[in-house]
């Protein structure tokens, strides 16, 4: 146990208030902008990407609390802490790689560590609240770009700098630089609700249902094919965790499974002869239904390049990678020297732009990880994907499909919610209650603490 201060000795109480008070302060403010990833302010505000003071502020926080009372870590947040420092020393070709993008790309792993060990500390109540601020957030400036798009603008922007608005049928942008980033963010949003929910009812506290209906309203809104596959997932994968969970009798749980196959089938068959709607997310449903294939003339097809880029990669460099921001350098290289465009069919406008945009900027996260640290990538995938896996989080199998949904597609490594959901899978707060006779998935935490 550490010595007291002087300034403790004299006020004990006031000085263990502050400093509850301040470590209470800066968690709110670190979970309330991982729940508003794409806002910017200052110096640090990056266009089209996710802002990084979300992060910040959760070393802050750490900092805070490493200075005044314990911190706790476990070997996989050790583990994880490891990689992220090899992250940021193996870099490819270090003369040519600015320091903007190193920090976007290399950095980005330690600083998100700090939200998965600050997001430990998070109470539900408190992530309850901030979800029923922040979701109503999401809701008023989605419609609002749909009722004055001028207004919409002058507010927005300066928040969002890259904001699409209502444009092509894609739906509103609200928060978000696209239709697509919103709907994704407002499917994880809805995740982090029923987690979230579930802990606070495994309390027996009575919980609200209007922020999951409201986060379900928001993926409708933005129209995003991204959001739309995400919401069907999670309605799938809850609909079956649902079904065989504990405490059901054999017979009520085959009826219940043989009921959601019938119903899954009925949706299928009415999206298979569904005319066009206008809307992207249900019109790519019923494109993938109908011809599959006819998903390679949309946005799909820079996803599934990018990913089979990024398996070449780990190939070509024989497993070593190549190094940090190696991607937008090795990637059309790759393309070119397999002749991914007529392996793949593409033709006219995606015949052009899909290797374009591999010198620009990854469509997917997986491809980057594997092509530019290959065999150690792919162990830390391993080690992080198993880590939540292991954990006690409830709605699991949801879980770690919504993060499979984030890095296979153009989502960073350094956006928040994904971080703030392995956070969760380690709060001791965020377990399911017909788990927690089970024996801990991971080894005990330990205080950690700077010497005196």
């Amino acid at each position: 146990m550490r010595e007291a201060s002087w300034r403790e000795a004299r006020h004990p109480i006031t000085a263990q208030a502050v400093d509850n008070s301040a470590s209470v302060g800066l968690l709110t403010i670190a979970a309330l902008l991982c729940c508003l990833p794409y806002l910017v302010f200052g110096p640090l505000a990056a266009p089209s990407q996710v802002q990084p003071w979300a992060a910040l502020v959760c070393w802050l926080f750490l900092a805070q609390r490493l200075l005044t009372q314990d911190l706790r870590i476990n070997r996989l947040q050790m583990i994880l802490a490891a990689f992220a420092f090899w992250f940021m020393v193996y870099v490819y070709r270090p003369d040519q790689v600015s320091l903007d993008y190193y920090f976007r790309r290399s950095a980005s792993f330690l600083l998100s560590w700090g939200i998965v060990m600050a997001m430990q500390y998070l109470s539900p109540a408190l992530l309850w609240r901030l979800l029923k601020i922040t979701l109503p957030l999401w809701t008023a400036f989605g419609i609002l770009g749909y009722v004055s798009t001028s207004l919409y603008f002058k507010i927005t922007a300066p928040l969002v700098p890259t904001i699409v608005g209502v444009a092509g049928g894609r739906g509103t942008t609200s928060l978000a630089p696209e239709a697509t980033d919103f709907g994704f963010t407002m499917a994880f949003m809805l995740l982090l609700c029923m987690v979230t929910r579930s802990a606070l009812r495994n309390r027996g506290a009575t919980v609200e249902r209007w922020p999951l209906w409201l986060a379900v309203f928001n993926i409708a809104l933005s129209q995003s094919g991204s959001g739309f596959f995400a919401a069907v997932a999670i309605g799938i994968l809850y609909a079956l965790v649902s079904q065989t969970g504990a405490g059901r009798a054999p017979v009520m749980r085959y009826l219940g499974v043989g009921a959601f196959a019938a119903v899954m089938l009925i949706g299928l068959s009415a999206l298979a002869v569904l005319p066009e709607t206008g809307i992207r997310g249900i019109d790519l449903m019923a494109t993938a239904l109908k011809s599959p294939e006819a998903l390679f003339n949309t946005t799909f097809s820079y996803r599934v390049v990018h990913n089979y880029v990024g398996i070449l990669g780990i190939i070509d460099s024989r497993f070593a990678g190549f190094g940090a921001g190696a991607f937008i350098a090795e990637g059309p290289r790759l393309y070119a020297e397999y002749g991914l465009g007529r392996l793949f069919g593409l033709t006219g406008w995606y015949a052009t732009n899909v290797p374009a945009t591999l010198s620009v900027s990854p469509t997917a996260f997986f491809p980057v990880i594997l092509l530019e640290y290959g065999i150690v990538g792919l162990i830390y995938i391993v080690v992080l994907f198993r880590g939540v896996g292991i954990s006690r989080i409830p709605y699991k199998p949801i879980c770690i499909a919504m993060m499979f949904m984030t890095w296979a597609q153009s989502f960073p490594a350094a956006y928040p919610p994904f971080w703030l959901l392995v956070g969760l899978a380690m709060n001791p707060s965020f377990r399911d209650a017909r788990k927690t006779a089970a024996s801990p998935p991971y080894p005990l935490p330990q205080n950690r603490r700077l010497a005196a």
